[in-house]
């Protein structure tokens, strides 16, 4: 999956979510430096920047 693919995927994601405590918390994620996010969004981050990317021809 391509980065823009996987852009696409969360944004899609977040449209859908209708429960408030999550958008909460993605809004704090998204206000958390790195170094403050807890490990298994860390992880989950360099698992999808270590996944090769699918080339579409």
């Amino acid at each position: 999956m391509t980065i823009e693919q996987k852009k696409i995927s969360l944004i899609n994601w977040i449209t859908n979510l209708e429960d408030e405590v999550t958008i909460d918390r993605i809004v704090r994620f998204q206000r958390s430096s790195l170094d403050e996010l807890p490990d298994a969004i860390i992880q989950l981050l360099e698992m999808g920047a270590a996944e090769p990317e699918e080339k579409s021809n």
